[in-house]
């Protein structure tokens, strides 16, 4: 494989990386918010919405699981230098496509996720609760 081509995939890999890095830390930051709101006078009678949440926050780390491991299979095939062939030349193209695809759809719902939830938030906070809401 060319140089520049292997420097090209593996720069798309750490820029991938961090990416979910940052993904993860902010949906760790709301479901930290989340937890917030429920220790204070929270008003009960919402608690399955706030389920919901909790369920998209869970479904969002398994999301960005699933990428973290489409990336190692990535960087393997970089490392293994598998690449001499056309075969893995393909497979390689065929994962990144792929990849690509994943992480722009991952970080359009996971921006959707937020706005959802922030927008919750200002919509069932009372202004009388003693709530930060500094929402990131």
């Amino acid at each position: 494989m060319p140089e520049l081509k292997l420097k090209q995939l593996k720069f798309e890999s750490e820029t991938c990386k961090r990416l979910l890095d940052f993904m993860m830390d902010e949906n760790i930051q709301l479901k930290n918010r989340l937890s917030e709101v429920l220790k204070d006078q929270f008003d009960k009678n919402l608690l399955d919405d706030v389920e919901r949440f909790q369920s998209r926050f869970i479904k969002e780390d398994q999301l960005i699981g699933l990428m973290r491991n489409d990336i190692a299979e990535l960087d393997a095939l970089l490392i293994e230098n598998l690449l001499d062939d056309e075969m893995s030349l393909q497979n390689v193209d065929l994962k990144l496509k792929r990849l690509r695809n994943n992480i722009k759809n991952a970080e359009m719902q996971f921006s959707n996720l937020k706005l959802d939830f922030y927008n919750y938030l200002s919509e069932n906070l009372k202004y009388g609760q003693n709530l930060d809401l500094n929402l990131g």
